[in-house]
């Protein structure tokens, strides 16, 4: 067998083994899952840096004489991408070990996860654009049935999930039909389609929409916090949070760099620059607002994607080069997130802000693994998400878009004022009575959140390797040579950043002021006071505040215009899904209306269709 086909062939394979196995075997279930995740791992290690590796076989033939092929290419970008689908998977399932213990879950959880794995492999290595849209479709299933295997309300969301990537993937399919038309062929590496037809327009559109549907920029974006809270935290993990994120964003970077052709400043760079920058405002807005833990992640996981469209779409090298990383570090934090989320949903009980706190001292790898990842996606330096949109911040320099910009700046300025009502709602506020027994969740979900984190620093302060090895080979061209350069991100003219430097200047800042504190001879302290409401003593246990209602500002005090924009947004005011919905549903109730039944009704339509067609055919004499 073809080396290429292992990473699709070997998870698809040992997929199928614990469907037989038994509901109370699920640590065997597990067990199995994990030795085919780390096979593929190992694969993709050797696998990558192998450079080119082609591999292809002749199907059949279409219209008689164009042979169809199952085509594969492992290169530069697939490679590292393949790389990280399978450190993933790993992380997951190692994760689920623990998260699924003790709940009533079927083995065939793990079957679907590899089975995710093997489509994910297999959309990342294919070099045929039909093989690629049937791995496609595959992990549209496959999110379907691990959504229904979620709590509560998980039939409603799942049927939106699969309703919305169904559709995208019809859009794909539209595409791919228009580029045949126009190339004469579907291999990737063959293709190079121009944009200054209409037709060539349309078909990337057409893929366009399919890549960030699954990523989850808006407009089609609903369908990740649709699936949130009734989904189980590791599939939120593994999934929306990481690998729709890789397989978006690398299919956007192939349609726009290779498959097309997409100049900076150019009508079509500048529609993507513009959904990257409404999806980065409008769904941290919405994320500031979030009272379930898990239904705020999922909406930070769709701003984050902005980011990522805003760097590939503008075209600059730079600042493609910081979406791609940020695509890396996107799945690396967010993960962590989630996985922390599930933690505290584990032993908690709930992912609701409200009935959360003071949780620090019970869970503290959940509470510093999550403090890392929160700073590192609000873009706190030295950490990395601090390092990739620093880089697309100095694209959008280059290319003197100042407003989109500020947007990013500012995206990133909410996300940590978000992220602090999270802290302080989780961990650092007044523990409920209920809590007190809460402890640390077992060390299989500790592992992945720990090494997370841990990327989550080194990716920061040694930003140089992973941009060396991992993304500046993707971008080629002379204008990327420059991003690196040791140890210091720069570029000609407009800024640089030295995480090695910034990280040294900022542990001394931290020691100076804890030695100014030690020395200067003051002491913490605190006073304690009854608390007075309308002239009687209140019991301080009665006396809770959690982190939602620092940021009721943001609703009520704005303006009602601020205000109704958010209950608007709650409602799904800006869901594509609801309107076409209602559309959909109008339409069916004017066919009901139509078809009552009635004699008279259907006689009437006869005569009116009649003299509708003697109209037309006086007309035409």
């Amino acid at each position: 067998m073809h080396e290429l086909l292992y990473p699709i062939v070997i998870p698809a394979v040992a997929g199928i083994i614990p469907i037989f196995i038994p509901r109370k075997g699920k640590i065997v279930a597990g067990i199995v899952a994990l030795a085919a995740a780390v096979y593929v791992l190992l694969r993709a290690i050797a696998l990558f840096g192998a450079g080119d590796v082609f591999y292809s076989v002749t199907m059949f033939n279409l219209a008689g004489s164009m042979p169809f092929q199952f085509a594969l290419r492992l290169y530069n970008f697939s490679a590292f991408v393949l790389l990280f689908i399978a450190i993933f998977a790993v992380l997951t399932i190692v994760y689920s070990l623990g998260y699924l213990w003790g709940k009533d879950k079927s083995s065939v959880y793990y079957s679907f996860i590899l089975w995710t794995l093997a489509a994910s492999a297999g959309a990342v290595l294919a070099d045929n654009l039909l093989i690629l849209l049937i791995f496609w479709e595959a992990l549209t299933a496959i999110l379907f049935f691990l959504v229904n295997m979620g709590d509560k309300d998980h039939e409603k969301s799942a049927a939106k999930a699969f309703a919305i990537l169904g559709l995208s993937d019809a859009a794909m399919l539209l595409g791919i039909v228009m580029i045949w038309v126009q190339a004469g062929t579907l291999t990737i590496s063959e293709l190079s389609i121009p944009t200054t037809t209409p037709l060539g327009v349309i078909s990337f559109v057409l893929l366009f929409v399919g890549a960030i549907t699954k990523a989850g920029a808006m407009p089609f974006h609903s369908w990740v916090p649709a699936i949130a809270i009734s989904t189980p935290a590791s599939v939120m993990a593994f999934l929306p949070a990481a690998l729709d994120k890789l397989l978006g964003i690398y299919l956007l970077a192939r349609v726009s760099m290779d498959i097309f052709s997409i100049q900076p400043g150019s009508s079509l760079s500048m529609l993507m620059m513009i959904v990257g920058a409404v999806t980065i405002m409008f769904a941290v807005l919405m994320a500031l607002v979030q009272h379930n833990l898990k239904k705020l992640l999922s909406f930070h996981a769709v701003s984050q994607v902005g980011y990522m469209v805003l760097g590939v779409g503008s075209g600059i090298p730079i600042a493609i080069v910081g979406g791609l990383f940020h695509m890396i570090n996107n799945a690396i934090y967010k993960s962590a997130l989630f996985f922390g989320a599930g933690a505290i949903e584990k032993r908690a009980g709930t992912t609701e802000l409200e009935d959360l706190g003071g949780l620090a001292r019970l869970m503290p790898v959940t509470f510093v693994s999550m403090t890392i990842a929160a700073l590192s996606i609000s873009g706190v330096p030295p950490l990395n998400g601090f390092a990739s949109k620093w880089l697309i911040y100095q694209g959008m320099l280059e290319s003197r878009h100042v407003i989109f910009l500020i947007v990013a700046i500012f995206g990133s300025a909410l996300t940590l004022a978000s992220f602090v009502k999270v802290l302080h709602s989780v961990f650092l506020g007044r523990r409920p009575a209920r809590l007190e027994r809460v402890k640390e969740v077992d060390v299989s979900m500790q592992l992945p959140m720990v090494f997370l984190a841990i990327l989550c620093v080194l990716f920061g302060i040694f930003a140089a390797y992973p941009l060396e090895k991992f993304i500046i080979p993707v971008v080629t061209g002379g204008a990327a040579a420059h991003v690196v350069s040791g140890n210091i991100v720069t570029i000609p003219t407009d800024g640089f950043w030295s995480p090695g430097a910034a990280t040294a200047l900022i542990v001394v800042g931290v020691i100076l002021g804890l030695l100014i504190y030690v020395f200067s001879g003051r002491q913490a302290y605190r006073i304690e006071e009854n608390v007075w409401i309308g002239g009687n003593v209140m019991d301080n246990d009665e006396i809770r505040y959690p982190g939602t209602q620092f940021y009721k500002t943001v609703t009520d005090d704005l303006g009602p215009a601020i205000k109704t924009l958010f209950k608007d947004g709650e409602k799904g005011a800006m869901d594509g899904y609801n309107f076409f919905g209602k559309l959909g549903d109008s339409f069916v109730q004017v066919l009901r209306m139509l078809h009552n039944g009635n004699l008279s009704t259907y006689l009437s339509w006869i005569v009116i269709g009649l003299g509708v067609l003697s109209f037309i055919l006086i007309f035409k004499l």
